[in-house]
């Protein structure tokens, strides 16, 4: 009769601490691939967002007299009237520039843009006017012409403010379409001035709101500019 060996299943235990090791070795493996595909997907939206950024800046700079403001603000016709030089401080502050004003709306593909016209008898107007980027309506792109005063102008002429608002929408609508919150505020440590202000534009992603707040925990930062943990976000200074 054959004695059996008091090394039987020594074999099978080192094959089961084998795979127990291999499979520990194959779970943090799988964690790093999921870090770095995460790693890489952040890394293409905040180039996304710096195109968008760069995009924006330049609109920003092409139309620095594009101002609008809120109902209880004085009327004027530009920020180089002299209504608008004999502003007070507080009334200036109830401005805010045209493209400031749509980044922050909840307009998409249309918004409403109120300015004052005046006469040559001095008589001030305020007109309204939508401005669009669809198709169709007031998109300040003409194919036809209009006679007026003898002289051959677009049939959609637009103003400097209308303008500036076409292509803030145009901006919103390609951050839109890469799943990017944008928001326009006052650079933190800058002073509230209507004009020349420090301003900084916000673009946010992955529930993250575009904007500056102590208080919402979804915010990109503090008021102060501190990044909040966890935010996904980039707050670039413009002019």
């Amino acid at each position: 009769m054959k004695k059996l060996s008091s090394q039987s299943g020594v074999g099978l235990i080192e094959v089961l601490v084998a795979v127990l090791l291999l499979s520990v070795a194959v779970l943090g493996f799988s964690a790093l691939q999921m870090r770095a595909i995460s790693a890489t997907d952040e890394s293409l939206v905040r180039t996304k967002s710096l195109t968008i950024v760069r995009n924006l800046a330049e609109v920003m700079r092409a139309y620095p007299e594009a101002y609008v403001k809120d109902g209880s603000a004085p009327p004027f016709e530009s920020i180089l009237s002299t209504e608008f030089i004999n502003l007070t401080p507080a009334e200036r502050a109830k401005v805010m520039p045209t493209i400031q004003a749509v980044m922050n709306s909840s307009a998409t593909n249309t918004v409403t843009i109120s300015h004052v016209k005046t006469d040559n008898y001095g008589t001030e107007t305020t007109v309204n006017k939508t401005v669009s980027i669809l198709s169709t309506g007031e998109n300040c792109l003409s194919t036809t012409t209009d006679t007026v005063n003898s002289k051959v102008v677009p049939k959609q002429s637009c103003t400097i403010n209308e303008l500036a608002a076409r292509d803030a929408l145009m901006i919103k609508k390609m951050a839109t379409n890469e799943a990017i919150t944008v928001g326009i505020a006052t650079c933190p440590g800058s002073a509230a001035n209507a004009i020349q202000q420090q301003m900084c534009v916000i673009t946010a992603w992955d529930n993250t709101k575009a904007i500056l707040n102590d208080t919402d925990n979804e915010a990109c930062a503090k008021v102060d500019g501190t990044y909040k943990t966890g935010s996904h976000c980039l707050i670039s200074e413009t002019y």
